[in-house]
């Protein structure tokens, strides 16, 4: 619509909050998604959800921003199944104290085993062509693949 003082357009509606409740904060919002849901990030920036997700196609910037925060959250979480799947060694920390006074600390060293669940996840994920839930079914995908191999290698001649 155009002014009727200046030959301007101008727009109607509400005016967009990403210059000031969103570019701003690119960095804090990149950390906020490795913590936070969608729906707590828009909240604490002071936007409705459905506007979130229309600043994540219309801004590459805030959708970079969401994603680096999800790619780091991603890859502390890949580490912390793969350590868990492996079993790791950990350090408990028991101090006696007399008054405020500190009168024995002592360091033990514990070993944390190998998780059944973990180790399952983790095979499933990188290497599924050798680990399923259910290996008759994974023998019948591969007993599969190698006759559709055969097939596509046929309809070649």
């Amino acid at each position: 619509m155009k002014d009727t003082d200046t030959g301007e357009c101008t727009k109607r509606g509400r005016p967009d909050k990403y210059e000031t409740n969103v570019e701003p904060y690119l960095e804090e919002i990149a950390e906020m998604a490795q913590t936070m849901t969608e729906r707590q990030i828009a909240k604490s920036l002071g936007i409705a959800y459905s506007t979130l997700r229309v600043y994540k196609s219309k801004y590459p910037a805030f959708n970079k921003a969401m994603e680096k925060g999800r790619h780091i959250l991603v890859q502390g979480l890949r580490s912390a199944l793969i350590k868990r799947a492996q079993g790791y060694e950990y350090e408990e920390v028991y101090e006696t104290y007399e008054g405020p006074v500190l009168k024995e600390k002592t360091i033990k060293r514990k070993q944390m085993p190998p998780d059944v669940a973990a180790l399952n996840l983790a095979l499933k994920n990188y290497d599924p062509d050798n680990w399923a839930n259910d290996p008759q079914m994974l023998k019948l995908r591969k007993d599969e693949l190698r006759l559709r191999q055969k097939q596509a290698e046929k309809d070649q001649w």
